[in-house]
């Protein structure tokens, strides 16, 4: 009998590409829920090996973004362009469909 492989392992093992985390924060970032959007970023950086193996710069920029998300609901883009440039990503802009 063949082990199955559980849905976040498999995610955890796909976020470690720095293109599939990207597109994901982007898709749940979209999706605009604070609790999905701390999850994500929780996803990714266990990814990148995890909380304990992140520089605290990864630590401080997620909690103050985690702190205002809750305080406000809404994302500071400033907290959000440092998070995301502290885990080797960047902010874009795309077209929207019509």
């Amino acid at each position: 009998m063949h082990k199955s492989i559980s849905y976040h392992t498999e995610l955890i093992q796909s976020l470690k590409e720095p293109s599939e985390a990207a597109v994901y924060l982007e898709v749940v970032l979209e999706e605009g829920d604070p609790k999905m959007i701390k999850k994500a970023f929780s996803n990714v950086i266990e990814a990148r090996r995890g909380f304990n193996f992140v520089s605290d710069d990864v630590y401080d920029n997620l909690a103050r973004f985690d702190e205002k998300l809750k305080e406000t609901g809404e994302i500071e883009f400033n907290l959000l362009r440092k998070l995301l440039e502290s885990l080797g990503l960047k902010v874009g802009v795309m077209v929207r469909p019509s």
